[in-house]
């Protein structure tokens, strides 16, 4: 080993045979720790609804969409304009009502383990959070360090205030030193922010997209109703292994949770929920939820929109359930937790 101005260096030998903890997942298959991604969407799109749920998902341990959170992680949420009282309203639903995690216990993690530090909850006189500010950046990390796995920003433009120029390059370098220091912290970051005037990029320089490894872009779809949270989520950067849950689909919000349809909707018999039903290899909905790593909740809204679109019907969808578990079971012996799936 030398010294290269200063610098610590290490041989290729050296850095083969050093030994790492392992990289452990935030939320399958996308986002490991120590690593850095930026969310960006139009105004109205539901970057935040979407950035809410990613939180609540991770710090309960819970699902969303094709996603899992292996484990409860802590997360702490900074919120730049929304009214505290909006938060609650967003959060209660989250928790409550939507699928994004499964029984008592996974709320009650949620509950303990999310933090929100909100703008609009501050005393008048206190000064918030920015994050291009060398100091506000030495305070934040030293204050999160250890007890945050999962910081998200929300969102650049109201947490920057000390950028006079989105579009300045160098002025972006302060920007980037923050996510170095989250990353040697050993803390995953998510950055939310607006697209460009033409909804076509992410505003600002494109000095800033060299700093993460994941880049997620969430773009209004052809289609949508005024005040829907729906978009077109697509990785447009990924550095690490990933699996077919990170192709582009759209999302959906409802009252039940989110909604995550393949784009090849426009050709229904091509939707991985209706091949996984005709190809008569589960004999429910839980079973064609657990293959696809998807929540049954979620399968059965599929299968809703299907029908409702007039490519299955509910005798053909239980007609392929029997038919499986005559498959399956040809000598008609089921085991007592094996039904052919029950009516909704």
């Amino acid at each position: 080993m030398h010294k290269l101005l200063g610098l610590k260096s290490e041989t290729v030998g050296g850095l083969l045979d050093r030994q790492f903890e392992p990289r452990t997942v935030i939320l399958d298959p996308w986002l490991r720790d120590e690593e850095t991604c930026v969310v960006w969407a139009a105004t109205g799109v539901g970057k935040t609804m979407f950035s809410l749920s990613i939180a609540v998902a991770v710090a309960g341990g819970g699902k969303l969409g094709d996603w899992d959170a292996p484990e409860a992680r802590k997360v702490t949420y900074i919120d730049g304009e929304m009214n505290v009282r909006d938060l609650q309203e967003r959060l209660s639903q989250m928790v409550n009502e939507m699928d994004l995690l499964s029984g008592k216990a996974q709320v009650e993690l949620a509950r303990q383990n999310m933090t929100i530090i909100a703008r609009q909850d501050q005393l008048e006189a206190s000064e918030f959070l920015d994050i291009t500010n060398p100091e506000h950046q030495q305070k934040l990390v030293k204050s999160i360090k250890g007890n945050c796995d999962l910081l998200i920003l929300d969102n650049f433009t109201t947490l920057s205030t000390g950028l006079a120029d989105e579009n300045d390059a160098t002025a972006f370098k302060q920007v980037q030193e923050l996510f170095m220091k989250l990353k040697k912290a050993k803390i995953s970051a998510i950055l939310v922010h607006h697209s460009n005037k033409t909804g076509g990029n992410m505003r600002g320089s494109t000095a800033l997209e060299a700093t993460f490894e994941i880049i997620l872009a969430l773009k209004r779809p052809k289609v949508s109703a005024a005040g829907e949270a729906r978009f077109r989520a697509e990785f447009t950067k990924f550095r690490s292994k990933g699996d077919e849950s990170q192709t582009s689909r759209t999302w959906t919000l409802t009252k039940d949770g989110w909604d995550v349809t393949d784009d090849v909707m426009d050709d229904p018999k091509e939707d991985r929920v209706y091949l996984a039903l005709k190809s008569l290899n589960y004999t429910s909905l839980q079973a064609i939820a657990d293959a696809l790593k998807m929540s049954k909740s979620a399968v059965h809204r599929r299968v809703q929109r299907l029908e409702a679109m007039g490519t299955l019907s509910r005798r053909e969808r239980n007609e392929c359930f029997g038919k499986a578990k005559d498959l399956k079971y040809p000598d008609g012996h089921t085991p007592f937790d094996e039904f052919i799936e029950e009516e909704y």
